[in-house]
């Protein structure tokens, strides 16, 4: 046999599960994991469902730090949920976001009495930072709730109140924290009391509001 006539063996197409069953998918689709997830996600959207995790030969997708080409694995597994299990998820994780958040401002309540005005404006930077994972959040519920999700209401406020609402208490908080340091006392007491009587009530109302999400019907 003419060693120029010679071929490998073809590798075997990587299994691909989705939901405890093997799909079959066309042959092309599997040359890469991009195009196996692109593939999971256009099936799992197809039975009105998303993708929730992913594995690669047994590992974590988000694990897999590099982009393997076909041959390199041999099996890949998905699990899916369903829009209304993922809005409870999401209503779940913006919630406790929401009262961590609102543990960290009660507790600071009397501490920025003490603080020096720097201390406390990076205070406010890192809760703005810690605000925007549960908007982010809320965005992707909005997407999912569409119009519905305005007209809900907890407490007598809808959610577009409340975001209207911290606006104004946003507002309010930048501009006692552009006092001049020779205020800084009174400046601190005023930020206590927004914090205190605010911001603090203000997430709590969220907290009620996505409490009652988690409890509805997204169908």
């Amino acid at each position: 046999m003419s060693v120029n006539s010679w071929k490998p063996a073809s590798l075997p197409l990587p299994a691909v599960w989705l939901d405890g069953q093997q799909v079959e998918l066309p042959v092309p689709s599997v040359s890469s994991l991009a195009a196996i997830f692109s593939e999971l996600e256009t099936l799992a959207a197809s039975r009105q469902r998303v993708l929730s995790a992913v594995w690669v030969d047994g590992t974590p997708a988000e694990l897999v730090v590099r982009q393997l080409s076909g041959g390199l694995f041999q099996r890949v597994e998905a699990e899916s949920i369903s829009l209304e299990e993922l809005s409870r998820r999401l209503a779940v994780e913006t919630r406790s976001q929401v009262r961590e958040l609102r543990w960290a401002v009660e507790r600071a309540v009397l501490t920025v009495l003490i603080n020096d005005p720097p201390q406390n404006r990076r205070l406010w930077q890192q809760w703005q930072g810690a605000i925007r994972a549960p908007l982010a959040k809320l965005g992707l519920l909005h997407d999912l709730w569409g119009a519905r999700l305005s007209e809900m209401s907890a407490g007598g406020h809808t959610l577009d109140a409340h975001l209207e609402e911290l606006g104004r208490i946003a507002s309010h908080i930048e501009l006692v924290l552009l006092k001049p340091d020779v205020e800084s006392q009174p400046a601190a007491m005023i930020l206590s009391n927004l914090f205190e009587r605010s911001l603090g009530p203000w997430l709590r109302r969220l907290e009620d509001y996505l409490g009652k999400l988690h409890e509805q019907t997204l169908e």
